[in-house]
């Protein structure tokens, strides 16, 4: 809009002189040594202007050749950039597709159009990767590394170098050696700016090695840059805190100490406050406290294990809150069986924990009552637990034989579920996978479609 305006205005001031000089009439008299040239006022002003534009156009033509090699420059340049750009397009598109030497050879031409950049050499070291490349895959790393520092942050050489040599190392089964590589990365960062990729890697590396204060503290580190939600920090905190007090309590099952089972049990506690309805920190806090049942610290695990029944009942449960109360005989456990479940009768849990702890007391009539709900659809537990009861009540093996095949076609219980199926007990750090935390309570069949749906935090 502006320049239009200003057009207008120009046109407009210089008709406004035109008219003026028209209604003035008048001579201009240029004498020279010899010389006389006598003109109008107004061909005198075309001829100036004349002139001054001759001039103009020689001057730019005269700076057009002085910086003719300089924009050749620029042009080839340019060129060169298109072309490198072009080729590491191409690259991209070959690696998605899986043509290893289409990629290769793009890669190639990437890197001769634009030597300095990081892309090229990225795409050259994955492409050698996947074509089971691994030395030329490690040399275009370190050639990475080797580039000037980038003050783009997304791409900088080095991490890019690093973060390739750690996962060619961690797929090797090389732990030192990607340790090593992160060891690096972090060192080179800025203490509030450490990618979190180098962060969760190690992380993962000490997890895996049971160097649970590490990992701990790299927890923490996360979640400052924003690596974990905070619900998920304090999850993985309450994980790692289970781990170490198990790692104690195998200690302890050698060798009696009090000073560590102490520890343990300080650990787990910590666990519980940051999440109240972690059942493997409740059991495990159980274990811990079961030599000090009349102590201020069992009674806490019991009211907290009773206020969990009322919401989320959980088999592991009854154990723990049956180790804080040891001694009893089995109608004492019955009895304390009932206190727990009263908390939530309804719950097939309960039902089905009820009739476990009657059948140990010999209590038939009471077990068969827990059970007739239970009975129209059974689980594998309760297909069980009626062979038990018609063996104890009425010494019937052939019901009891019944009863036992089907179990073999019942429904399955809620077990603990890993990325390889069921599993007995819950683990910090599933022993095939270094996942952590990747044990969950539900039925196998859907907890594993929802593994395989989901992607882990880590690793």
């Amino acid at each position: 809009m502006r320049r239009p305006l200003l057009n207008i205005i120009l046109l407009t001031i210089i008709g406004v002189v035109a008219i003026w000089l028209g209604d003035r009439p008048g001579d201009l008299v240029l004498r020279w040594p010899g010389y006389e040239l006598r003109t109008s006022v107004a061909t005198g002003i075309g001829v100036t202007l004349v002139t001054l534009f001759i001039f103009l156009v020689m001057w730019r033509g005269y700076t057009w050749l002085i910086n003719w090699p300089v924009r050749f420059k620029v042009m080839r340049r340019k060129q060169k950039k298109a072309r490198g750009e072009a080729a590491m397009a191409g690259s991209l598109m070959s690696l998605a597709e899986g043509n290893v030497a289409e990629a290769s050879k793009a890669a190639l031409e990437a890197q001769n159009n634009l030597p300095d950049h990081a892309l090229p050499l990225l795409l050259a070291a994955q492409a050698a990767r996947m074509d089971g490349n691994h030395s030329l895959a490690e040399k275009k790393y370190k050639a990475l590394i080797a580039l000037p520092a980038s003050t783009n942050k997304q791409n900088n050489p080095k991490e890019l170098g690093y973060r390739g040599l750690f996962s060619m190392a961690l797929a090797e089964g090389k732990k030192d050696e990607a340790r090593e590589h992160l060891q690096h990365t972090l060192a080179a960062s800025a203490v509030k700016s450490k990618p979190v990729w180098a962060l969760q890697g190690l992380f993962q590396i000490e997890a895996g090695d049971g160097n649970w204060q590490e990992a701990l503290k790299l927890v923490d580190q996360l979640a400052a840059r924003g690596g974990i939600e905070k619900p998920d920090a304090k999850r993985l905190r309450a994980v790692l805190l289970v781990a170490e007090g198990q790692a104690l309590a195998l200690q302890l099952a050698e060798n009696e100490n009090a000073e560590i089972r102490a520890q343990g049990l300080k650990l787990v506690q910590r666990a519980i406050i940051l999440v109240p309805d972690f059942i493997p920190a409740l059991v495990l806090a159980s274990q811990l406290a079961s030599t000090n049942n009349g102590s201020n610290s069992a009674h806490k695990i019991v009211k907290r294990i009773e206020q969990l029944w009322k919401k989320t009942p959980h088999p592991d449960l009854i154990s723990a809150y049956l180790a804080l109360q040891p001694g009893k005989s089995a109608l004492q456990n019955l009895k304390l069986v009932q206190k727990l479940t009263a908390k939530n009768r309804t719950h097939s849990e309960s039902r089905i924990a009820l009739a476990n702890a009657a059948i140990k007391a010999r209590r038939w009539s009471m077990a068969r009552v827990a059970l007739q709900d239970e009975v129209e659809n059974p689980t594998r537990r309760v297909c069980r637990l009626m062979a038990d009861l018609e063996i104890g009540e009425n010494e019937d093996a052939g019901l009891a034989r019944e009863w036992m095949d089907r179990a073999l076609t019942a429904a399955p219980d809620a077990c603990w579920v890993g990325p390889s199926g069921e599993a007995a007990s819950w683990q910090a750090v599933c022993p095939e996978t270094g996942q952590i935390d990747a044990f969950k309570w539900g039925h196998p069949g859907q907890m594993m479609s929802t593994a395989s749906s989901g992607t882990a935090l880590i690793g």
